[in-house]
């Protein structure tokens, strides 16, 4: 990081370097935290509300055609975090974390990038397959590349809920992790992955 003389601050990096993650990652970090939320969110109220149903005013039509494209909107944002990885190079651990804490974030970390990418292909592909297509956020009706195809949606359903109960898992002991060590050790773990001046 550089000074700023005239302000008297610092300015954050936009690529992670040693000293801390970058602004770049930090900004994609929290737009999928924001995703996640309401694509669990929609999908909890469109599976419980009837087809000729309302929810807080909105069909279930409408909650599945917002699942389906925030789901690739989160895909897009993915690739673009990914490339954000790349880019750089990680900072170093924090000092206040295990072996066995780092064991787990390097693994849990795998697991949610693959996530992100499992989760809106394995969506497209059963929407498409099963004949329901996508009008993204209700202006553009995407075309079909792969045609009905019931037997892959099949197929492709049943790797999303998998990936939504395994994501949503790692995300509990990935949250769980940090509060532990925000709330209880106080070590300020959250503070690397926010805004910082």
């Amino acid at each position: 990081m550089r000074d700023c003389a005239s302000h008297g601050r610092q300015t954050m990096p936009l690529l992670n370097a040693a000293s801390g993650y970058g602004a770049f990652t930090k900004v994609l970090h929290w737009v999928v935290v924001v995703l996640f939320a309401l694509q669990f969110t929609s999908a909890s109220i469109m599976v419980r509300v009837a087809a000729n149903g309302t929810a807080i005013g909105l069909s279930q039509a409408i909650y599945y055609n917002w699942h389906k494209s925030l789901g690739l909107l989160a895909l897009m944002v993915a690739v673009l975090r990914l490339l954000a990885r790349k880019s750089g190079r990680l900072p170093d651990w924090a000092p206040t974390l295990g072996n066995c804490e780092r064991a787990f974030i390097h693994r849990a970390e795998q697991v949610l990038y693959a996530a992100m990418f499992v989760m809106p292909v394995s969506g497209f592909v059963y929407v498409m397959a099963g004949g329901y297509g996508v009008n993204l956020f209700g202006i553009l009706e995407l075309g079909n590349p792969i045609g009905g195809k019931p037997w892959l949606a099949g197929i492709a359903g049943w790797i999303h809920t998998l990936t939504a109960v395994v994501l949503g898992l790692t995300l509990a002991g990935h949250v769980g992790l940090v509060l532990w060590h925000q709330l209880v050790l106080k070590d300020r773990l959250l503070y690397r992955m926010l805004p910082r001046r």
